[in-house]
């Protein structure tokens, strides 16, 4: 760890949920957790995604009791970037040998970096560096850049990519039993090849949202919607010791943005003009450092004081939130609760995540 990084070494499962929150990549505008792109919602893994002033009330059972819970939207889930042998199981740290596992936070520039080993097995090797950006400059934009490395012996690899609309608010466990399904009127599909996009909306509060993703590599890309999942697919061919890279762009828009009528085709049309991966770091260090200009803190005698300038960076107002908004970039325990009587006994209302 220095200034400018904070590092997570090892793959520790009862750790995880606690680095997806620290790792938490913020614009003001929207912010996304620090999940593993390719491991799925669980006990251990928590994706979120959410956008500022995007809420929805609902209204849930227990024990008998009407429970009212005003959530903080879990999006559609941009991150999902899985790879496998082909033929093979999909590999995550939880199924597969991890001989080398590391994340950094690039404080001074909001870029999260992930560095994992497997062992394949026939003394091969698998090396998988990420890249990850929730844009500054252009707030409705976010990247993964994915680098596959294989060690010991050619082979192919199977890499599927996806927007998930079948999220759920289910991040705190005591939660669990009100109602957490926020989202309907989910749809996916194609507009253009290389680029799919998924639109919904919220429950009760009505807020539209679209969602595009563009997946570019030196291999042809297979756009495959399904009800609730935009999904691509390619088959890498690795070569010993060459790297091979698959870039994914995404674009979110929601009705509440200014001047917007139709988020979904406001989705398309950014994601379709955004800039390739080698050029969208350069436009979002520029936007952080003069972000810094303004934020940064020098606390006497500590050696470190951007740390907790950053911590509390992207779930401040940043110069890209809408004045009238509230922004978030909420860790997966953040909950607000009140209670309250009414004539008709008491009820209880909550905000999660």
């Amino acid at each position: 760890m220095t200034e400018q990084t904070w590092e997570y070494e090892g793959y520790r499962p009862a750790d995880e949920r606690l680095r997806e929150s620290l790792c938490t990549l913020g614009n003001g505008y929207f912010a996304t957790r620090g999940a593993l792109p390719e491991c799925p919602a669980d006990d251990v893994h928590y994706p979120g995604t959410y956008a500022a002033g995007c809420y929805n009330r609902l209204t849930s059972e227990v024990a008998g009791r009407r429970v009212e819970n005003e959530d903080l939207v879990n999006l559609p889930d941009w991150l999902p970037l899985r790879y496998r042998l082909a033929g093979g199981e999909w590999l995550t740290p939880d199924t597969a040998p991890v001989l080398d596992h590391r994340q950094t936070l690039h404080l001074d520039s909001g870029l999260l970096e992930r560095r994992t080993r497997y062992a394949l097995g026939e003394g091969r090797e698998l090396s998988v560096r990420q890249l990850r950006l929730v844009h500054m400059a252009d707030p409705h934009l976010a990247a993964l850049r994915t680098e596959f490395t294989v060690e010991g012996g050619a082979g192919e690899l199977e890499v599927e990519a996806a927007i998930d609309g079948g999220v759920t608010n289910a991040g705190v466990p005591r939660y669990r039993e009100l109602d957490g399904r926020h989202l309907t009127r989910v749809r996916t599909g194609t507009a253009a090849p290389g680029t799919v996009w998924l639109r919904c909306r919220t429950r009760s509060s009505d807020i539209r949202i679209g969602m595009a993703a563009r997946l570019t590599a030196r291999a042809p890309v297979a756009d495959l919607p399904e009800p609730s999942r935009a999904v691509q697919r390619l088959t890498l061919s690795l070569a010993p010791g060459r790297t091979a890279t698959v870039d994914k762009t995404v674009a979110l828009h929601t009705s509440r943005d200014r001047a917007i009528s139709a988020p979904l085709a406001a989705a398309v049309e950014r994601v379709s003009a955004a800039p390739g991966f080698d050029e969208l770091p350069a436009s979002h260090r520029t936007a952080w450092n003069q972000l810094w200009r303004r934020a940064e803190l020098d606390v006497p005698g500590k050696r470190e004081p951007s740390c907790a300038c950053t911590s509390s960076t992207c779930s401040r107002p940043s110069p890209r939130t809408p004045p009238t908004w509230t922004s978030a970039c909420p860790p997966a325990d953040c909950t607000a609760r009140r209670t309250a009587g009414t004539s008709s006994g008491t009820s209880s209302s909550s905000c999660r995540i």
